[in-house]
């Protein structure tokens, strides 16, 4: 039974990778820099250690003993205090470069990285542009990598979905980073875990970037439209706030929140371009047609539906 090391397992979707590779199997070792807030993974039997990308000795202590890994990080999320006033993707790429020097000294081949949709080189925001420096670093490794991108995730418990219900909750949105035009791919939480363990042991996927998304490709503010309907209720009026007046808040933002320097105009910035992207390749792979965005929210909010991992549809 293969050995797996989830690096990121107390966030959503780190969370929800450890527990599909349990239900398949796996053997899974679930890492997070708070293990307090992976209790219910250790609980499902999942091995937990205490590790951070920030640390090179601690990720060489997670890896031992590791066929592949996952990385499913966050930098805009708070970080530690000697980290706190460094450029978000700065931590997040000397990170990376711990971990490929990690799993190159224990021995450790496979590794699946999840970015997002509209990685690039040239976006305009610096986040988006960090994503690709981020790929490019793991892809340029030596390591057998397959980089996974999704646009929004519909399910309960992730930031972006659980945001845009209540906003379809409420008779009034207040758009702060002038994100309702942007055009977006999103895939069901069932979905995007049926393409991140389907590529754990193809070979076909070794060096290759996947977008993954199903076929609808809607604004934000269509999206918010299609939750208040699923939700029985009015669409919300819409207000858009100048982004240079949010932008001018930024610094004080992140200090408070002790985010990463930069995190809130990457976010603000990263509503500039639309991410669509080609789901089509990696269907070649893995034939499930996905679920469509209004099928995808109304099982999300089925009632009595939880955070917990769905099993596969076939």
């Amino acid at each position: 039974m293969q050995r797996v090391l989830v690096i990121g397992a107390s966030g959503f979707l780190g969370r929800h990778v450890a527990l599909g590779l349990l239900e398949r199997r796996y053997a899974v070792r679930a890492s997070a820099r708070n293990v307090a807030r992976v209790r219910d993974v250790a609980k499902a039997g999942c091995e937990i250690v205490s590790a951070d990308i920030t640390d090179a000795t601690s990720l060489g202590e997670a890896l031992a003993s590791i066929d592949a890994v996952y990385l499913c990080i966050y930098t805009l999320a708070p970080q530690r205090a000697e980290a706190s006033g460094r450029g978000f993707m700065d931590v997040e790429l000397a990170g990376l470069r711990n971990v490929v020097a990690a799993c190159t000294s224990q021995g450790v081949r496979r590794l699946i990285y999840v970015t997002l949709l509209g990685a690039s080189a040239d976006a305009p925001s610096e986040w988006i542009r960090g994503r690709w420096a981020a790929e490019q670093l793991l892809l340029q490794s030596g390591l057998d990598v397959t980089v996974i991108r999704p646009g929004q995730v519909v399910g309960r418990g992730g930031l972006g979905f659980d945001t845009m219900v209540r906003q379809a909750k409420n008779p009034i949105r207040i758009d702060p980073f002038g994100s309702g035009r942007q055009r977006m791919r999103n895939i069901a939480l069932d979905d995007l875990m049926y393409y991140l363990i389907g590529v754990l042991e193809d070979s076909r996927t070794f060096g290759r970037c996947y977008d993954v998304g199903c076929d609808d490709v809607l604004t934000h503010d269509q999206m918010i439209d299609v939750a208040a309907e699923v939700l029985g209720r009015r669409r919300p009026l819409k207000i858009e706030l100048p982004r240079s007046l949010v932008r001018s808040f930024s610094p004080l933002v992140e200090k408070v929140m002790r985010l990463p320097r930069g995190a809130v105009e990457g976010v603000i910035d990263s509503f500039a371009s639309d991410m669509v992207g080609d789901p089509l390749p990696i269907r070649a792979i893995l034939p499930r047609p996905p679920l469509s965005y209004r099928q995808a929210i109304e099982r999300a909010l089925r009632p009595g539906e939880d955070e917990a991992v769905k099993r596969p549809r076939r």
